[in-house]
Protein backbone atom coordinates (compact mmCIF):
# COMPACT_ATOMS: atom_id res chain seq x y z
CA UNK A 1 0.00 0.00 0.00
CA UNK A 2 0.98 3.59 -0.68
CA UNK A 3 -0.39 6.79 -0.94
CA UNK A 4 0.36 10.28 -0.15
CA UNK A 5 -2.20 12.46 1.48
CA UNK A 6 -3.62 16.30 1.95
CA UNK A 7 -5.36 17.99 3.53
CA UNK A 8 -5.35 21.59 4.58
CA UNK A 9 -5.56 23.04 8.01
CA UNK A 10 -5.46 26.68 9.53
CA UNK A 11 -3.75 27.70 5.95
CA UNK A 12 -1.14 25.04 6.45
CA UNK A 13 -1.43 22.05 3.72
CA UNK A 14 -0.26 19.08 5.41
CA UNK A 15 1.53 16.44 3.13
CA UNK A 16 1.87 13.08 4.57
CA UNK A 17 3.16 10.09 2.51
CA UNK A 18 3.57 6.72 3.03
CA UNK A 19 4.67 3.01 1.40
CA UNK A 20 4.51 -0.16 3.40
CA UNK A 21 7.55 -0.91 1.51
CA UNK A 22 9.91 1.11 3.61
CA UNK A 23 7.90 4.50 3.03
CA UNK A 24 10.22 4.22 -0.52
CA UNK A 25 9.00 6.67 -3.22
CA UNK A 26 7.56 5.51 -6.44
CA UNK A 27 7.45 6.93 -9.70
CA UNK A 28 3.59 7.59 -9.31
CA UNK A 29 4.03 9.03 -5.56
CA UNK A 30 6.93 11.30 -6.78
CA UNK A 31 4.73 12.57 -10.02
CA UNK A 32 1.73 12.94 -7.69
CA UNK A 33 3.83 14.87 -4.88
CA UNK A 34 5.21 16.72 -7.83
CA UNK A 35 1.41 17.66 -8.94
CA UNK A 36 0.58 18.91 -5.07
CA UNK A 37 3.46 21.33 -4.71
CA UNK A 38 2.73 22.74 -7.82
CA UNK A 39 -0.74 23.36 -7.66
CA UNK A 40 -0.08 25.00 -3.96
CA UNK A 41 1.21 28.06 -5.95
CA UNK A 42 -2.01 29.38 -6.81
CA UNK A 43 -4.31 28.12 -4.03
CA UNK A 44 -4.07 31.34 -1.67
CA UNK A 45 -5.69 29.78 1.57
CA UNK A 46 -2.52 27.81 1.68
CA UNK A 47 0.30 29.82 3.54
CA UNK A 48 2.42 26.87 4.48
CA UNK A 49 3.41 23.41 3.97
CA UNK A 50 4.28 20.42 6.19
CA UNK A 51 5.78 17.92 4.62
CA UNK A 52 5.70 14.36 7.23
CA UNK A 53 5.87 11.14 6.99
CA UNK A 54 2.70 8.88 8.02
CA UNK A 55 5.68 6.26 9.63
CA UNK A 56 6.87 8.05 12.80
CA UNK A 57 9.37 5.23 12.56
CA UNK A 58 10.91 5.90 9.37
CA UNK A 59 10.99 9.15 7.23
CA UNK A 60 12.04 7.30 4.13
CA UNK A 61 14.33 5.04 2.24
CA UNK A 62 14.25 7.02 -1.04
CA UNK A 63 13.94 5.53 -3.93
CA UNK A 64 11.96 1.99 -4.50
CA UNK A 65 13.89 -0.72 -4.60
CA UNK A 66 11.46 -2.86 -6.72
CA UNK A 67 10.82 0.14 -9.22
CA UNK A 68 14.52 0.04 -9.59
CA UNK A 69 15.60 -2.73 -10.19
CA UNK A 70 12.26 -3.77 -12.57
CA UNK A 71 14.08 -0.97 -15.45
CA UNK A 72 15.44 -2.16 -18.22
CA UNK A 73 15.40 0.67 -20.25
CA UNK A 74 17.15 3.95 -20.89
CA UNK A 75 13.72 6.05 -21.05
CA UNK A 76 12.19 4.21 -18.22
CA UNK A 77 15.21 4.41 -15.97
CA UNK A 78 15.78 8.55 -16.83
CA UNK A 79 11.68 9.10 -16.09
CA UNK A 80 12.49 7.14 -12.64
CA UNK A 81 14.87 10.16 -11.73
CA UNK A 82 13.42 12.57 -13.21
CA UNK A 83 10.79 12.12 -10.71
CA UNK A 84 13.02 13.39 -7.63
CA UNK A 85 14.24 15.73 -10.08
CA UNK A 86 10.88 17.56 -10.92
CA UNK A 87 10.12 17.70 -7.12
CA UNK A 88 13.33 18.86 -5.50
CA UNK A 89 12.48 21.75 -8.62
CA UNK A 90 9.17 22.23 -7.27
CA UNK A 91 10.15 22.98 -3.36
CA UNK A 92 12.93 24.70 -4.15
CA UNK A 93 10.30 27.04 -6.33
CA UNK A 94 7.46 26.86 -4.26
CA UNK A 95 6.18 29.80 -2.93
CA UNK A 96 5.89 28.60 0.49
CA UNK A 97 7.65 27.81 2.97
CA UNK A 98 8.20 24.07 2.99
CA UNK A 99 8.74 22.70 6.81
CA UNK A 100 9.86 19.07 6.82
CA UNK A 101 9.61 16.71 10.17
CA UNK A 102 12.23 13.68 9.96
CA UNK A 103 11.63 11.21 12.73
CA UNK A 104 13.81 8.33 12.07
CA UNK A 105 15.83 6.96 9.04
CA UNK A 106 15.70 9.51 6.03
CA UNK A 107 17.94 7.38 3.73
CA UNK A 108 18.83 8.30 -0.25
CA UNK A 109 16.71 10.26 -2.46
CA UNK A 110 14.42 11.70 0.85
CA UNK A 111 17.39 13.66 2.05
CA UNK A 112 17.15 15.42 -1.18
CA UNK A 113 13.98 16.34 -0.25
CA UNK A 114 15.63 17.29 3.08
CA UNK A 115 18.16 19.20 1.75
CA UNK A 116 15.42 21.22 -0.42
CA UNK A 117 12.92 21.84 2.90
CA UNK A 118 13.35 25.14 3.94
CA UNK A 119 13.06 24.86 7.93
CA UNK A 120 13.55 21.02 8.95
CA UNK A 121 12.30 19.63 12.85
CA UNK A 122 13.76 16.26 13.66
CA UNK A 123 13.48 14.21 16.49
CA UNK A 124 16.93 12.97 18.44
CA UNK A 125 16.25 9.56 17.39
CA UNK A 126 16.24 10.92 13.26
CA UNK A 127 19.12 9.63 11.07
CA UNK A 128 20.09 10.20 7.75
CA UNK A 129 22.03 8.27 5.22
CA UNK A 130 23.26 8.69 1.37
CA UNK A 131 23.56 5.09 -0.04
CA UNK A 132 23.73 5.51 -3.09
CA UNK A 133 27.25 4.91 -3.75
CA UNK A 134 27.31 1.59 -1.80
CA UNK A 135 24.92 0.44 -4.34
CA UNK A 136 26.54 1.60 -7.35
CA UNK A 137 24.95 4.85 -8.34
CA UNK A 138 25.41 7.90 -6.64
CA UNK A 139 23.63 10.82 -4.88
CA UNK A 140 23.79 12.99 -8.12
CA UNK A 141 20.17 13.97 -8.65
CA UNK A 142 20.04 15.31 -5.10
CA UNK A 143 23.57 15.93 -4.56
CA UNK A 144 23.11 19.59 -5.71
CA UNK A 145 20.35 20.76 -3.06
CA UNK A 146 22.51 19.23 -0.80
CA UNK A 147 25.58 21.11 -1.15
CA UNK A 148 23.84 24.14 -1.14
CA UNK A 149 22.37 23.46 2.13
CA UNK A 150 25.60 22.21 3.94
CA UNK A 151 28.19 22.69 1.28
CA UNK A 152 30.43 20.45 -0.27
CA UNK A 153 32.63 18.81 2.31
CA UNK A 154 29.81 17.37 4.59
CA UNK A 155 28.54 16.25 1.15
CA UNK A 156 31.53 14.29 0.26
CA UNK A 157 31.35 12.77 3.96
CA UNK A 158 28.37 11.37 3.40
CA UNK A 159 28.38 10.27 0.01
CA UNK A 160 31.66 8.62 0.76
CA UNK A 161 30.98 7.53 3.74
CA UNK A 162 27.21 5.72 3.14
CA UNK A 163 26.97 5.19 6.94
CA UNK A 164 24.32 6.89 9.30
CA UNK A 165 24.30 10.41 10.08
CA UNK A 166 22.57 11.47 13.56
CA UNK A 167 20.29 13.95 14.20
CA UNK A 168 23.21 15.88 15.94
CA UNK A 169 25.30 15.62 12.84
CA UNK A 170 23.01 16.81 11.00
CA UNK A 171 21.77 20.10 12.88
CA UNK A 172 25.72 21.16 12.86
CA UNK A 173 25.66 20.54 9.72
CA UNK A 174 22.42 22.51 9.00
CA UNK A 175 20.73 19.50 6.97
CA UNK A 176 18.54 20.16 10.00
CA UNK A 177 17.34 23.62 11.78
CA UNK A 178 16.09 22.33 14.87
CA UNK A 179 15.86 18.92 17.09
CA UNK A 180 13.39 18.44 19.85
CA UNK A 181 11.78 15.77 21.61
CA UNK A 182 9.69 18.20 23.95
CA UNK A 183 7.72 19.60 22.14
CA UNK A 184 7.59 16.92 19.59
CA UNK A 185 8.93 17.35 15.97
CA UNK A 186 5.28 17.73 15.03
CA UNK A 187 4.35 19.75 17.46
CA UNK A 188 6.75 22.17 17.03
CA UNK A 189 6.07 22.38 13.12
CA UNK A 190 2.65 23.67 13.45
CA UNK A 191 3.15 25.62 16.10
CA UNK A 192 5.74 27.20 13.20
CA UNK A 193 3.52 27.17 10.23
CA UNK A 194 0.96 28.84 11.84
CA UNK A 195 3.60 31.50 12.96
CA UNK A 196 4.24 31.46 9.65
CA UNK A 197 0.78 32.19 8.72
CA UNK A 198 0.09 35.42 10.38
CA UNK A 199 3.08 36.98 7.83
CA UNK A 200 3.25 38.61 5.04
CA UNK A 201 2.90 36.19 1.72
CA UNK A 202 4.37 38.45 -0.43
CA UNK A 203 7.59 39.03 1.97
CA UNK A 204 7.45 35.29 1.73
CA UNK A 205 7.92 34.80 -1.85
CA UNK A 206 10.56 37.47 -1.46
CA UNK A 207 12.45 35.41 0.75
CA UNK A 208 11.82 31.82 -0.92
CA UNK A 209 13.83 33.85 -3.87
CA UNK A 210 16.41 34.73 -1.67
CA UNK A 211 17.18 31.50 -0.14
CA UNK A 212 17.26 29.94 -3.48
CA UNK A 213 18.53 31.93 -5.45
CA UNK A 214 16.16 31.51 -8.01
CA UNK A 215 17.51 34.41 -10.89
CA UNK A 216 21.05 32.31 -10.71
CA UNK A 217 19.89 28.50 -9.83
CA UNK A 218 20.91 26.37 -13.11
CA UNK A 219 17.67 24.36 -12.28
CA UNK A 220 18.34 21.66 -15.62
CA UNK A 221 21.37 20.17 -13.54
CA UNK A 222 18.87 17.98 -11.79
CA UNK A 223 17.56 16.56 -15.36
CA UNK A 224 21.28 16.17 -16.23
CA UNK A 225 22.01 14.28 -13.36
CA UNK A 226 19.34 11.79 -13.77
CA UNK A 227 20.56 10.62 -16.72
CA UNK A 228 23.85 9.98 -15.15
CA UNK A 229 21.84 7.93 -12.66
CA UNK A 230 19.96 6.07 -15.03
CA UNK A 231 23.19 5.06 -16.73
CA UNK A 232 24.82 3.83 -14.15
CA UNK A 233 21.52 2.12 -13.06
CA UNK A 234 21.32 -0.28 -15.70
CA UNK A 235 24.74 -1.94 -15.70
CA UNK A 236 25.15 -4.87 -14.69
CA UNK A 237 27.55 -4.22 -11.63
CA UNK A 238 24.71 -1.70 -10.03
CA UNK A 239 21.86 -4.36 -10.65
CA UNK A 240 23.91 -6.62 -8.46
CA UNK A 241 24.77 -4.26 -6.16
CA UNK A 242 20.78 -3.53 -5.57
CA UNK A 243 19.89 -7.07 -5.20
CA UNK A 244 22.72 -8.21 -2.92
CA UNK A 245 21.21 -4.71 -0.89
CA UNK A 246 17.40 -5.63 -0.46
CA UNK A 247 18.42 -9.18 -0.03
CA UNK A 248 20.11 -8.31 3.24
Amino acid sequence: MEYIKTRIAENTLEIRFYNDKANSFTSPMLRELYSILVDANTNNVIKSILLLSDNPKLFSAGASFDEMLSIEDSDKAIEFFSGFARVIEAMINSKKLIITVVEGKSIGGSVGLVAASDYVVASPKAEFRLSEYSVGIGPFVIAPVIEKKIGKSPLMEMTIDTNYKSAEWALARNLVNVVTENPTPNEFAINLCNQINQRSNAAMVELKSMFWEWNCWKTDIFMERAHISAKLLLTEETKLFLKSFKSR
